[in-house]
């Protein structure tokens, strides 16, 4: 049976699809059959692997639609022998795709962007998880080590109890420069570090 993880946040622009992206190719990349199933109508994922496609480098990883509440009858039929599969999450206003998509998993990924102002909706998110029983796991991205910023959201998930991974993307222009293309450089090694951070956590 694969291992599931949903990379969840009730907010636009966290980072979840980069997060869900980066976490699939590492996986494929270590040898594992990794799918990535893009749970947002808007379709994010699939539109940056056919991009990918059109580059030359295809994703390792498969990508597949599928926006639904029904998620947990069905992932399972449309995954069949894969190790791992991510779930990038739906955007804020799709809230029953999203408690579908943190039923689906066994272990929940909050991508937090190291910005106070873009974190309000983590507790929420966490409070999702907590209810389905289903243990999450933050992790910062759009880090400047240093600065006001990122002080200030290291105390605000103290503040919410989000158990934070030691994981990081330190933010970066060579960031947004892997969009619809295989994760290379810092969002490459990022990938890395949090499959290698989660695979312990959930042992654990």
């Amino acid at each position: 049976m694969a291992f599931t993880v949903a990379v969840i946040v009730l907010k636009g622009g966290a980072g979840k699809t980069m997060t869900s992206i980066a976490l699939t190719e590492a996986a494929a990349e270590s040898g594992a059959a990794a799918t990535l199933v893009d749970a947002d109508p808007m379709g994010g994922a699939v539109r940056q692997a056919a991009l990918a496609e059109e580059s030359g480098r295809p994703l390792r990883g498969t990508v597949l639609g599928l926006s639904t509440p029904d998620l947990p009858k069905r992932i399972g039929s449309i995954t069949p022998g894969a190790d791992i599969v991510v779930i990038d999450g739906p955007p804020p206003g799709a809230l029953k795709i999203a408690k579908a998509a943190i039923e689906s998993a066994d272990a929940v990924i909050i991508p937090c962007p190291a910005r106070p102002g873009d974190l309000d909706r983590v507790p929420a998110t966490l409070e999702l998880a907590e209810g389905a029983g289903v243990p999450a796991f933050g992790v910062f991205n759009f880090y400047k080590t240093g600065t006001n910023n990122a002080a200030a959201a290291e105390q605000l998930v103290v503040t919410y109890g989000v158990n934070m991974l030691d994981t990081r993307l330190i933010d970066s222009t060579k960031v947004s420069e892997n969009y619809g293309l295989r994760p290379r450089s810092l969002v490459a090694r990022y990938g890395r570090e949090l499959l290698d951070e989660l695979t312990r956590k959930a042992a654990g």
